[in-house]
């Protein structure tokens, strides 16, 4: 009995050890990648301010790498395949953000889940309705739509994503090509 007790004590003692020395290892290792880090993103902003040596002038990272034209188009990919013209262009400048209220509202299935939705609408330049009302406009057509939703069509990431493009291509039917999209602020289900 007495042998026992003292195997029992002497693996606690060794148990002890072996998570205090783990516990060591895996605050060197945190310290040493964030110094790591820290280092390249010093190195980083040094390269980006880098000064020329006989002009004076900041050379800036995206200066001397410019970056590539997104999905791999160029100039002349672009004249080259004609389905570069059906992909609408947005321009930043000639949309307007408007929010629409909250919309609360319950999921088909399960029943007795809520869900609330906030977002905003992109209006274009030439929408021929107030803001206010094509906002009021969109907020219920949100709603109509959720109200059709099932839990599973809103769990993970991609989801909530294709969640977003079907409000926009129906907000933007509904509207008239007047919305162009919609942004979600929140989303949260009880």
């Amino acid at each position: 009995m007495a042998q026992s007790k003292a195997t029992k004590d002497s693996g606690a003692m060794v148990f002890s050890v072996v998570v205090i020395l783990l516990t060591l290892v895996g605050a060197g290792s945190g310290f040493a990648v964030g110094a790591f880090l820290d280092r390249q993103s010093a190195a980083g902003e040094a390269v980006a301010t880098a000064e020329e040596p006989e002009g004076g002038t900041a050379v800036k990272a995206a200066e001397a790498h410019p970056a590539p034209e997104p999905h791999g188009t160029t100039e002349a990919t672009k004249a080259d395949d004609p389905a570069a013209d059906d992909e609408e262009v947005l321009d930043p400048e000639g949309l307007k953000v408007i929010a629409f209220p909250p919309v609360l509202t319950t999921l088909s299935h399960p029943k007795g889940r809520w869900i609330r939705l906030e977002g905003s609408i992109l209006l274009t330049a030439e929408a021929h309705e107030s803001p206010e009302i094509l906002a009021e406009r969109a907020g219920e057509q949100v709603l109509t739509y959720l109200r059709t939703l099932r839990l599973e069509q809103i769990e993970g990431p991609s989801n909530v994503l294709a969640l977003r493009e079907d409000l926009t291509e129906m907000l933007r039917v509904l509207s008239g090509n007047q919305i162009k999209g919609i942004l979600i602020n929140g989303l949260v289900v009880e």
